[in-house]
């Protein structure tokens, strides 16, 4: 990359639909000194590849700003945020506001009979909802129509402002649609009720970004503002940015590391959760790599930093969910792609319509003309293929929610349905996530069972490791031994746990310490077939003498082997991915039928496995609960997570499966399916509609039958293909 080419991305504040990120791409691309633009509607920003020697950022605010939207510095990042939820809660106060009014206007007009200047006042109420609730539509339109773009606001505005202008016409100029003989009908509780049903929708979609916006926020928070730094054996505390590399620093118990680097001095038990995904706390000791974003459970440790900001691993974290997230959909909503045809189409017809009418139309010409028009524009309101795609997507994410599936956004319930390849991540998602003892072997007599079980269970109760809990849970259980307090009770640090009793030494530690000492035939036997199950083991010792082998697993979920039968019968191809070791990742996938599995793996390696499946051509998803998995996540194109994980995880992702039900992502393809296939009768039903009611309005069979569509069969016409697409997408229930 050359000197003065930026790279970098941009929040962006004022878009409304797809059609507006399209305005600000075309704008950007034509400005001098831009190579590479890419608007992101979902997250609100734009990434831009400039030349500061030919253009500046400011010069690229200001063609934004002309285009009626505001592209934001970096640093103005929280006031974006603050502007974005200002927004949300004016989308759901004009939804309100549309709800109460609309409702006056439907009662008025449909269960009133006729008064005095009653349409007069239908009008008076229905201004507020059209050009108040629902003025970002036509706003909206009105910027696409500058830059020579249709999209679904565009619709919406055509339509409802035709029915309403006509509505308008017939209420103030009554008396000259009553000289020809017709009667005069007003729609405005159409326009109304459609209005606040778009705005519905609107509002959820908004709200479903923003919740999303947030993922990237939960990543940041867990980098550390400040650090102690150690100069000359002296306790220094700075900011974070001030660090160079091969600083000292110091990181005390149940802080998080701030940088990656090397344990110099201390010896203590990390959390890795945030690299691994792994419940298990990492024994660390003098010489070992840390990462930072992890978290020291116990012991002081001196880090010599390494990497630092945007080149450790949690920034790297950060910057592909960053990456991840910008990118563009694979496909733009397919009612926007419709409407880029469907309106000039429409427009056109009502103008030739007019003009045929006009020139060629009996007495009174100008007054046929007027009415076959807006008959057609009336009739061909695109509220049904407005309605079609979003109501069957409305319908089927309420129905998910029933069944315990959280479904973000549109675009995942669509991609749900195509999914051709699965990545799975393995503890919390296939497995619990929770440890289970399976193997409980005592090397003692049974007459000292009472005494020194009770000992062990003593001092795993002071523990809240995982390990220590399993151990408790299966002591109560197996024994009903109520732990007796043991005193003199020590942590140590990336060890175990060690206690003075009677004189004697008692000792719960892992692996690692029972190396150096002597055991039985029996022990050693016991250890090596344990090993070959890939599970963990801890070791009860007395005074160096081994009293207790116990052997612990994460459990598999019951639901997880029917759900990769399920959808290996399908044809979507399953691989786990785990940051575990070989042996336990193959335990798993032998239990739960998967045929492909990769273990010992790092965040960004499972990122880099999700894109090459996406370059080769599959649509990928990805589930899982761990912060390790945000990048893989926001990359697919479906990313799945479990409720009982990290939230940044959740956010990250675009479907949460409740009480992390594995089982449930089957019910998700099944629901996503059928909520494709009735999108595709409505689109169908709203076009066929389409296509008969539109050349009758124009009054093709005047010539052969004298026959004209009075404006409010149109208009009836109109309210009911509208119902119909309704009625059909509750069908999904």
């Amino acid at each position: 990359m050359q000197e003065n080419t930026i790279k970098d991305t941009y929040p962006v504040q004022g878009m409304h639909c797809a059609g507006c990120a399209s305005s600000i791409e075309k704008t950007l691309k034509g400005a001098s000194g831009v190579t590479e633009v890419s608007v992101n509607f979902a997250t609100n920003t734009v990434s831009l590849v400039y030349d500061e020697a030919e253009t500046s950022f400011k010069k690229l605010q200001q063609l934004v700003d002309k285009a009626g939207y505001q592209l934001q510095a970096k640093e103005e990042k929280s006031k974006v945020n603050e502007a974005r939820s200002t927004d949300l809660a004016k989308t759901k106060r004009s939804l309100f506001f549309a709800i109460a009014l609309a409702l006056v206007v439907m009662v008025l007009s449909m269960f009133v009979g006729e008064f005095q200047y009653k349409n007069v006042l239908l009008l008076v109420l229905s201004v507020p909802v059209i050009f108040g609730a629902g003025a970002r539509f036509f706003t909206s339109a009105f910027k696409q129509i500058k830059h020579g773009a249709v999209n679904m606001d565009t619709l919406i505005a055509f339509g409802t402002g035709s029915a309403f202008l006509f509505s308008a016409f017939n209420t103030i100029f009554p008396s000259i649609i009553q000289q020809q003989g017709l009667a005069v009908h007003v729609y405005y509780e159409s326009v109304a009720v459609i209005i606040v049903f778009i705005l519905l929708g609107k509002y959820l979609e908004e709200k479903a970004k923003f919740s999303t916006s947030r993922a990237i926020e939960k990543l940041y928070e867990l980098q550390v503002k400040k650090v102690i730094k150690l100069v000359d054996g002296k306790q220094e505390e700075v900011l974070l940015e001030s660090l160079q590399i091969n600083d000292t620093i110091l990181v005390k118990a149940g802080e998080k590391i701030p940088v990656d680097g090397t344990i110099t001095t201390g010896r203590a038990e990390i959390n890795e959760a945030m690299i691994s995904g792994e419940s298990l706390l990492v024994e660390k000791a003098e010489g070992d790599k840390v990462r930072a974003g992890t978290i020291n459970s116990d012991g002081s440790l001196e880090i010599r930093t390494e990497q630092l900001g945007e080149n450790t691993v949690l920034g790297k974290i950060i910057q592909m969910v960053t990456e991840a997230q910008g990118s563009k959909a694979p496909a733009q909503q397919l009612a926007d792609k419709i409407a880029s045809i469907f309106v000039p189409i429409v427009l056109g017809l009502a103008a030739v319509t007019f003009i045929i009418w006009f020139i060629l139309g009996p007495d009174p010409s100008l007054t046929y003309a007027f009415v076959n028009t807006f008959s057609v524009l009336i009739i061909a309101c695109p509220c049904a293929l407005g309605l079609a795609t979003p109501m069957a997507i409305m319908v089927g994410i309420g129905k998910g929610a029933k069944q315990g599936i959280l479904i973000k956004d549109a675009v995942a319930l669509e991609n749900a349905s195509k999914v051709t390849k699965l990545f799975v991540d393995k503890t919390g998602t296939i497995s619990e996530g929770k440890l289970t003892v399976t193997d409980f072997h005592t090397f003692f007599s049974e007459e000292n069972n009472l005494e020194l079980l009770s000992i062990l269970n003593g001092m795993e109760a002071t523990s809240s490791h995982p390990i220590a809990s399993a151990v408790t849970d299966y002591l109560e259980a197996n024994y009903h031994l109520f732990p007796i307090q043991v005193k003199d009770l020590k942590n140590i640090p990336g060890l175990g746990l060690e206690a003075s009793l009677r004189e004697n030494r008692f000792k719960v530690v892992g692996k690692a310490v029972i190396k150096d000492l002597v055991l039985s035939a029996e022990a050693k036997q016991i250890i090596d077939e344990q090993d070959k199950k890939g599970r963990t083991q801890v070791f009860f010792l007395k005074d160096d003498q081994l009293l207790a082998l116990i052997a612990l697993n994460d459990t598999v979920k019951k639901s997880s082997a029917k759900l990769i039968a399920q959808l290996q019968a399908k044809g979507v191809e399953v691989e786990m991915l785990s940051g575990d070791n070989e042996q336990i990742c193959a335990n798993v996938a032998r239990e739960t039928g998967i045929k492909f599995y990769r273990a010992n793996l790092l965040p960004q390696d499972k990122f880099e496995i999700v894109k090459q499946a996406k370059a080769a051509g599959h649509v990928v998803a990805f589930a899982g609960d761990g912060i390790n998995d945000a990048p893989s996540m926001a990359e697919a194109d479906l990313g799945i997570a479990m409720s009982t994980g990290a939230d940044v995880a959740l956010e990250s992702a675009s479907v949460t499966l409740l009480n992390g039900d594995i089982s449930k992502l089957f019910e998700l393809m099944v629901l996503s399916e059928k909520t494709i296939k009735n999108m595709k009768q409505n689109l169908f039903w709203a076009f066929f509609y389409n296509v008969i009611a539109i050349p009758v309005a124009a009054g093709v069979l005047f010539p052969f039958s004298g026959f004209l569509l009075n404006p409010m069969i149109a208009g009836a016409a109109m309210a009911f293909s509208s119902v119909s697409v309704v009625f059909n997408s509750l069908r999904l229930r």
